[in-house]
């Protein structure tokens, strides 16, 4: 397949940013094919496979969001044949025509997949090397911090993180600060949505001065019961 599906960072950058695919699917003879609305290529590719294994995802467009995606396939689709299994029953090139069809007439810019892959490449590329910039100047020595104290504390409750991985989230939380504010700053502030809260250690009160732990309901001491007359100690029965 010579369509690229995004992968990794490149993945999540398309996730983040909110756009949405049009893709078109379809087997190697060209017909029937598939037109659908896809957030995630790579998931979207697996399930197409599931269902009709020589599947390829033949092309795809971007739009701003879903909803858009979803109103440009239903206009173009709605008159189209189906097959028994619900593929439309028409070679892909003629669905990709309708589809560019109706997004002309709606003024709706279609973003081809490879020039959103070069755009996105570039984009994860920056927000990587300015990450290892940091990192090798020392500038990133907060969060090196950060992730040694969370780890520390995460043990206590049987939580793992690999420094691979909250590096994975420094770079998410970034990207995020970049689509969505057109900066990329290295602060302290990115902290939360890195590194998960962890449950709270035992609750403390302080009562006449004394710090003390309050117990749960079910670490709570039940109160001793009254002997009866009898001595025996047993509750009665209240009927």
């Amino acid at each position: 397949m010579d369509l690229e599906i995004p992968h990794g960072a490149d993945r999540e950058y398309l996730i983040v940013f909110g756009v949405a695919a049009i893709y078109i699917a379809t087997i190697p003879r060209g017909e029937p094919c598939i037109v659908g609305v896809s957030r995630d290529l790579g998931q979207t590719f697996d399930g197409i496979r599931d269902n009709w294994p020589w599947s390829e995802i033949g092309c795809a467009f971007w739009v701003k969001n879903r909803d858009t995606a979803e109103a440009i396939v239903a206009e173009a689709t709605e008159v189209l044949p189906r097959d028994p299994e619900g593929r439309l029953a028409v070679r892909a090139e003629f669905a990709r025509r309708q589809v560019e069809a109706v997004a002309a007439r709606w003024k709706i810019t279609l973003t081809n997949h490879d020039a959103a892959m070069s755009r996105v490449h570039a984009a994860v590329r920056h927000v990587q090397e300015t990450i290892n910039h940091a990192n090798a100047t020392g500038d990133l020595a907060w969060f090196n911090a950060a992730y040694r104290s969370w780890r520390i504390e995460a043990k206590k409750f049987g939580r793992v993180m690999s420094y691979a991985e909250a590096l994975a989230r420094l770079r998410k939380a970034v990207t995020k600060r970049l689509i969505t504010l057109d900066v990329i700053n290295l602060d302290a502030d990115l902290l939360p949505g890195i590194f998960p809260e962890l449950p709270k250690q035992t609750a403390e009160n302080y009562v006449d001065g004394l710090k003390k732990p309050v117990l749960s309901s079910r670490t709570r001491t039940r109160p001793r019961p009254k002997p009866r007359a009898d001595g025996s100690g047993r509750r009665g029965v209240s009927h």
